[in-house]
């Protein structure tokens, strides 16, 4: 079941808010938690939807999990570090080898037997959310590793992992951030100001997806099928659209999946601060899919760092090296994302060095170098192989002239209307915070649901639901 979908909209969502706020005021007469199991049973019915078949599996990895937090937290509190070291050491070999086996298997057996070997390619389907749900759960165990959480209800652990509007696409949640909101039953009653502005995010993400993103996703496809036809023009047209529809995207789930979670009085982290403003691949990081990075900076930069007892520049290169070229690999699998992974922690490394410098550039620059560089690192993370990427490259850097097959004006018009928004327009959540009702304010985005509602004729899956 998709965000952007019929169902979804004017069944799924309003019944489960609709029963959660109902089982809300009869927790609050009594010691239950009806409304939390009730969004379990939501969520898990949510994500059956799309293919019952990994369900189990999400129960499964659930269940696993909260047994292995249970041994880290009963050895940490009992001071046998060596029980939490074993427990969580079995915790990360049960996650990164769940997500190795779906993920990342065939890769290395097509790597292999282009070495000579002869494997035989298991050819499994990625299961839709397990990168996000695989990470979260490592998040939870490095912090009862860490002892920075104590809590263990599983109800409460089990709504965590599987809640519905981050499950498939993150943001991505840490523990400590949702443990109060989950437990909090005066969170379980209607609140129209949290109703209104989490609407309100709602329809801008779902009119950045399908206005916006779905438009522009014919050019891209067309031109990443046979780059060696793109003239020089046509090349950086479609580099640029896929910039945009990655963007839209991604933003519009993160947005509508915040949107989703106020309107139910929970808050969920921002992923996403107007990153193509950035003026360096730190600050881009900084502002896109923050919630990935925050994760990846604690529990891999930070701990990193840690083990040296003086810090250096090396020491700080190595870290952050290793820290963003998991950022990358994580994405996917396949040569492509390793080079994507490479070139933005080269460049999070060059970014370091220059700031340590103290050297400086007027901030226009800066931000157009940044901009150029993104581009570039979304070549390979869009493009279905090196040999494509290259020649996409290629089209790029050397003129080459041909028939560039000028778009149709609405999707013009789309692209020009993409561009004006990243460049001139506050965030969503600024929108969303700042937007006072008014008249105006609602024919606005009655207009915007209108025209959103009008294109789910043709349901598209979200870009991130294939990493």
């Amino acid at each position: 079941m998709l965000f952007n979908s019929y169902e979804f909209i004017f069944v799924f969502f309003p019944v489960v808010i609709s029963i959660y706020f109902l089982l809300g005021k009869i927790d609050g007469r009594k010691d239950s938690n009806f409304a939390n199991v009730w969004l379990i049973a939501a969520s898990l019915f949510f994500y059956g939807w799309w293919d019952i078949r990994f369900l189990p599996l999400l129960v499964g990895s659930i269940f696993v999990n909260y047994f292995i937090a249970g041994g880290i937290l009963k050895f940490g509190s009992s001071g046998k570090t060596s029980g939490s070291k074993f427990f969580f050491g079995l915790g990360l070999l049960f996650n990164i080898g769940l997500l190795g086996l779906f993920k990342y298997a065939d890769f290395v057996l097509e790597t292999f037997n282009r070495l000579g070997a002869n494997f035989n390619l298991l050819h499994l389907i990625l299961p839709l959310g397990i990168s996000f749900f695989t990470i979260t759960q490592l998040l939870y165990l490095y912090d009862c590793y860490e002892g920075t959480t104590k809590d263990h209800k599983f109800s409460s652990y089990a709504l965590f992992v599987s809640f519905f509007p981050h499950l498939l696409a993150g943001p991505i949640l840490f523990h400590r951030q949702m443990m109060k909101q989950f437990a909090d039953k005066n969170l379980r009653r209607p609140d129209f100001e949290n109703l209104s502005r989490g609407l309100t995010l709602f329809i801008i993400g779902l009119s950045k997806k399908v206005l916006i993103a779905d438009e522009l996703s014919p050019i891209v496809q067309a031109a990443y099928s046979s780059p060696a036809e793109l003239s020089s023009g046509a090349a950086w047209f479609a580099a640029i659209c896929y910039m945009l529809q990655l963007y839209f995207d991604f933003s519009g789930y993160s947005d509508m999946a915040v949107g989703l979670s106020k309107m139910m009085n929970l808050e969920i982290p921002i992923n996403f601060n107007t990153p193509y403003r950035a003026t360096g691949m730190i600050n881009f990081w900084q502002r896109w899919h923050i919630s990935l990075t925050n994760a990846i900076t604690a529990c891999v930069y930070m701990p990193i760092i840690r083990k040296f007892k003086t810090r250096t520049t090396f020491h700080t290169i190595t870290a952050s090296f290793i820290a963003f070229f998991i950022v990358g690999i994580w994405h996917g699998a396949g040569w492509t994302f390793v080079i994507f992974a490479i070139i933005n922690a080269l460049g999070i490394v060059a970014n370091y060095l220059w700031k340590q410098k103290k050297f400086s550039m007027p901030k226009i620059l800066a931000h157009c170098i940044t901009l150029f560089y993104i581009m570039i690192t979304l070549v390979f993370f869009r493009a279905n192989s090196v040999t494509d990427a290259l020649t996409v490259l290629e089209k790029l850097f050397v003129f080459e002239s041909g028939d560039f097959g000028i778009p149709r004006i609405l999707t013009l018009a789309i692209f020009c209307a993409g561009i004006l928004i990243v460049a001139f327009c506050p965030s969503s959540n600024d929108i969303a915070k700042k937007l006072k009702p008014s008249i105006i304010s609602a024919a606005i985005l009655t207009i915007l649901f209108i025209l959103s509602i009008l294109h789910l004729a043709a349901i598209t899956e979200f870009l991130y639901f294939q990493f």
